[in-house]
C-alpha cells in the first residue's frame, strides 16, 4: 500500500466550507482515483492535511498527478492552495 499525503495552505476559517466541500467533492474524486481510504484533517496553524491510501505506488502517483503546488486542490476548493504533495509507502495500518 502507498499513501498520497497532501498539505494545503488553509486556516481555521475554512473549516465550515471544508465540511461541505470535502464530502461532496474531494471524497468522490479520491474514490474515483482509486483510493481505498482517505482522511482530511481540520486545518491548524495555517495548514490542512489529507492522506489517501491506495493499493499500489502507481495508483498513488497517478492520483498525485491531479494536484499542483500553488494551485487549489480541486474545482471550487474553498480558498486553499496545495503546499506539499508526497507519495509514501504505508509501513503499517490499523483496520
Amino acid at each position: 500500500m502507498h499513501a498520497l499525503f497532501i498539505e494545503v495552505n488553509a486556516n481555521e476559517s475554512h473549516v465550515e466550507a471544508a465540511r461541505e466541500y470535502l464530502p461532496a467533492k474531494a471524497v468522490p474524486m479520491a474514490r474515483n482515483a482509486g483510493a481505498k481510504a482517505g482522511y482530511w484533517l481540520a486545518p491548524k496553524a495555517g495548514r490542512g492535511l489529507s492522506v489517501m491510501v491506495f493499493d499500489s505506488e502507481e495508483g498513488a502517483k497517478q492520483a498525485a498527478g491531479n494536484f499542483e503546488i500553488g494551485k487549489p486542490p480541486g474545482p471550487d476548493a474553498p480558498d486553499v492552495t496545495v503546499k506539499t504533495i508526497e507519495v509514501r509507502e504505508v509501513l503499517a495500518s490499523l483496520e
